[in-house]
C-alpha cells in the first residue's frame, strides 16, 4: 500500500504543475478511490489540485470544488505557493464560466503570492490568465502585453511548450483585432510545433485547432477552417475537453450557415449548446443561442426562435449583467490602488537611498576635509581639494534630485488630483490672512497720517491680486472637490435633484477635463433647460455618470471630425496653395448642447452633439456591454452600458 501511494504521488507531481493538464475519466476514478483519509497534507494537496485539472474542462462544478479543497488546504498549511496556485487555477475556471471579476481577483492574488514565494512557473502562468482576461474584455493591447510577460518567463525556465501556448494565445488576440495575417502566421508556428510535440500537456490541441480554423474561415478560406474544425473535434474528445468540443461546435455551426447549409447549422448550434450545458460554458450558450434564433426566424417558427431569445438573454444578464461590471470595476479600482501602493514604496525606498548616498558623500568629504585641514604644510591645496569635492557633492547632488524628478513626474500625476488639495488649501488660507494684513497695514497707515498716494494704490492693487488668487484657488478647489466627488462610488440613496442644474454643472467639469487631455480642443457649449422641471428624486452621482459618458462621448466625436475637417484643408491648401484667393469655407465649429424638457410625470434629457453621427448598422449594439468603436485602448466599451443599467434603475428609458 505505501508503494501504491508513493507512485501515486509520483504520478500526480508529473501532473500537478502542468497549465493545460487533463486526466481521463478511469485515471480520474482510480486517483478517488485510491484517496485515504491517512494521506499527508501535501499528498492531498496535490491530488486534489490534479482532480481540479482533471474536470476543468469535463465538469465546472467537480473542478471548482476540488479547486476550492486545495485552496482550504494549503491555507492551513500556510504555504504561499501551493495557495498561488490553486488561486490561479480556480481564476482559469470561473472565466471559462464568464464570471470574469472573480477570475481576475483570483489571478491578482496569485500573482502577488507568486512573486513573494518567487514561483517563476506560476507567476508565468498568473500573467498568462491575466492576458486572458484582459482579452475577454477587449483590452486587446494589455492583453497582449501580459502574454509576452509569460512568454518571457517561460522561457527562461526552459518551458518550450508553455511558449508556444502563448504564441497561441498571441495569435488568437489578432484575431479579435482583425489583423489576420499576423494571426496566422501565430498559429501556423504553434501547428508546426504540435507535429513535433510529444508532450499533450504542453499546449491544448482542440484549442490549437480551433482558433487555426477561425482564422482560416476570417480568410475566406472554409475548405481549410473545416478540416481544422473536424481535427478539433477528434482532438477534444481524445482529451474529454468539452470546453473547446463547444466553441468547436459554434464555429462550425457558423461556417455551415455561412454556406447556408441551414440544417447542419442547426445541428451543430444544438450541440454546442448541449455541450457548453454540461460545463457551464455560458459564453459558448450565447453564441449558439443568437445563431438559433437566426436560423428558426428563417424558418418562421417564431416559437423557438423567441425561446432561444430568451436563453441568450438570461445568459447574457449572467454574464454581463449590472453586478458583475460594478465587482470588475471595484477589483480593477483596487487592483489600482494596490500598484499605486508599490509605486509609493517604491518611491519611499529611491528618496530612502537618495538621502543615504548623500549623507554617505557628505561624510567622506567632511572626513576628507578634516584630514586635509589638519595637513597645515598644504593648507592652500586642502582647501582647493575641499572646494572641489563640495562643488561635485553639489552637481551630484542636483543630478540626483533632477534624476528623480524625471523618474517620479509619471507616478506622481496619477494622484495630482488627491495632493493638489493641501497646496490649494494653503493658497486660499494664506490669501485671505495676507488681504486682511494688507487691510490692517492700510489702517495703520491712516491712523499714523501716511497718506502717500503710491503706497496705497500699490497695497490696493496687491490686495485685489489677492483677492483674484483666492477667488481663482476656490474656483479650482472646486474644480478637485468635484472630481474627487465624482469618483467616489455612489451610496444608492436617491435625494431630491435639481436636474437642470446637474446637467450644467457635469456639462461644464466633462469639458474642463477634455480640455485638460486635449490642450488646444475648443467646442461650443449649448444649454436649454426648462424650468418647470423643478427638482426630480433621483441619485445624483449615478444619474452624473450617464451625463458624463455622453458629454465625453460627444466631445470625442466633434474632436474626431474636427481633426478631419483640418486633415482635409491641409489638402486643400498644399494643392491649392499656389490661388492667392483660395479661402477656406464652412468652417467647422464643434458644437455640444444639452436640454431639458418636462413631459407630464416624466422629465426627457437631451444630449446632441454636430459630429458624424451613429451609423445605423450598430445603433443596435450601442448598449451592449464592451462594445466600442474607438481604437484600441482608448474605449473599453462599458460607459453605454452602464448608463442603460443606470437609467433603467431609475425607471427610464
Amino acid at each position: 500500500m505505501v508503494r501504491f501511494f508513493l507512485i501515486l504521488l509520483l504520478i500526480v507531481e508529473q501532473i500537478v504543475f502542468s497549465a493545460v493538464a487533463q486526466l481521463p475519466a478511469e485515471e480520474i476514478g482510480r486517483i478517488k478511490s485510491q484517496f485515504h483519509e491517512t494521506l499527508a497534507d501535501s499528498a492531498k494537496y496535490r491530488i486534489y489540485f490534479s482532480l481540479s485539472q482533471g474536470y476543468r474542462f469535463s465538469n465546472v462544478d467537480s473542478a471548482l470544488f476540488y479547486t476550492d479543497k486545495a485552496i482550504a488546504l494549503s491555507r492551513d498549511m500556510k504555504d504561499a505557493s501551493f495557495e498561488a496556485q490553486a488561486l490561479s487555477q480556480k481564476g482559469f475556471i470561473l472565466l471559462e464560466t464568464g464570471d470574469i471579476p472573480q477570475s481576475l481577483n483570483c489571478q491578482l492574488e496569485a500573482l502577488r503570492l507568486s512573486d513573494l514565494t518567487r514561483d517563476p512557473e506560476t507567476f508565468a502562468f498568473a500573467n498568462n490568465r491575466i492576458g486572458n482576461v484582459y482579452m475577454e474584455l477587449g483590452d486587446y493591447e494589455k492583453s497582449i502585453y501580459y502574454y509576452r510577460r509569460a512568454i518571457e518567463i517561460f522561457t527562461t525556465i526552459h518551458q518550450n511548450g508553455y511558449v508556444h501556448n502563448e504564441y497561441s494565445n498571441i495569435g488568437n488576440v489578432y484575431e479579435m483585432m482583425g489583423e489576420l495575417d499576423s494571426s496566422k502566421i501565430y498559429q501556423q508556428k504553434v501547428y508546426d510545433f504540435s507535429l513535433t510535440n510529444t508532450d499533450r500537456y504542453a499546449i491544448t490541441y482542440a484549442e490549437m485547432r480551433q482558433r487555426f480554423g477561425k482564422v482560416e474561415l476570417a480568410l475566406g478560406n472554409n475548405d481549410a477552417a473545416l478540416q481544422h474544425f473536424r481535427a478539433g473535434i477528434n482532438e477534444a474528445l481524445r482529451d474529454a475537453d468539452f470546453n473547446n468540443l463547444s466553441f468547436i461546435y459554434a464555429q462550425m455551426a457558423g461556417l455551415f450557415y455561412k454556406l447556408q447549409q441551414y440544417d447542419s447549422s442547426m445541428l451543430y448550434a444544438r450541440k454546442t449548446i448541449q455541450t457548453a450545458n454540461s460545463i457551464s460554458l455560458k459564453k459558448a450558450i450565447n453564441e449558439a443561442s443568437l445563431l438559433l434564433v437566426s436560423l428558426y426566424s428563417r424558418k418562421n417558427q417564431p416559437d423557438s426562435a423567441l425561446v432561444y431569445a430568451q436563453l441568450s438573454a438570461s445568459v447574457k444578464d449572467s454574464l454581463y449583467g449590472k453586478q458583475r461590471i460594478q465587482d470588475l470595476q471595484r477589483i480593477l479600482l483596487s487592483d489600482q490602488q494596490r500598484q499605486q501602493q508599490l509605486e509609493d514604496e517604491k518611491i519611499q525606498l529611491k528618496e530612502w537611498y537618495r538621502v543615504a548616498a548623500l549623507l554617505s558623500a557628505l561624510i567622506i568629504s567632511l572626513i576628507i576635509g578634516t584630514i586635509l585641514f589638519r595637513n597645515n604644510k598644504a593648507k592652500q591645496r586642502t582647501n582647493q581639494v575641499l572646494e572641489k569635492t563640495l562643488t561635485n557633492l553639489k552637481a551630484t547632488q542636483s543630478q540626483l534630485i533632477h534624476s528623480e524628478k524625471m523618474a517620479s513626474l509619471g507616478e506622481l500625476t496619477a494622484g495630482i488630483a488627491h495632493e493638489i488639495q493641501n497646496p490649494l488649501n494653503f493658497v486660499n488660507n494664506f490669501s485671505e490672512v495676507s488681504g486682511d494684513m494688507i487691510d490692517e497695514a492700510v489702517g495703520s497707515r491712516q491712523q499714523a497720517g501716511e497718506n502717500s498716494p503710491v503706497v496705497t494704490e500699490l497695497l490696493t492693487d496687491i490686495k485685489q491680486n489677492l483677492e483674484k488668487i483666492n477667488h481663482h484657488g476656490k474656483r479650482a478647489d472646486a474644480i478637485v472637490k468635484g472630481m474627487l466627488q465624482h469618483s467616489r462610488s455612489a451610496k444608492g440613496i436617491k435625494e431630491p435633484t435639481d436636474i437642470n442644474a446637474l446637467a450644467d454643472e457635469y456639462l461644464r467639469l466633462a469639458y474642463h477635463g477634455f480640455k485638460a487631455k486635449h490642450s488646444s480642443f475648443e467646442a461650443e457649449l449649448k444649454t436649454d433647460f426648462d424650468d418647470s422641471i423643478g427638482t426630480v428624486n433621483v441619485i445624483p452621482q449615478d444619474i452624473g455618470r450617464v451625463l458624463l459618458n455622453l458629454y465625453n462621448n460627444a466631445f470625442w466625436v466633434v474632436r474626431e471630425k474636427y481633426k478631419e475637417g483640418e486633415k482635409q484643408k491641409q489638402i486643400r491648401r498644399d494643392v491649392m496653395r499656389d490661388v492667392p484667393t483660395m479661402h477656406d469655407v464652412h468652417e467647422y465649429q464643434p458644437q455640444v448642447s444639452v436640454s431639458t424638457k418636462k413631459k407630464g410625470n416624466l422629465v426627457e434629457i437631451s444630449v446632441k452633439d454636430n459630429g458624424n453621427g451613429i451609423p445605423q448598422n450598430i445603433i443596435a449594439k450601442i448598449f451592449q456591454p464592451f462594445f466600442t468603436t474607438k481604437p484600441t485602448g482608448q474605449g473599453t466599451g462599458l460607459g453605454l452600458s452602464l448608463a442603460y443599467d443606470i437609467v433603467k434603475a431609475h425607471g427610464g428609458e
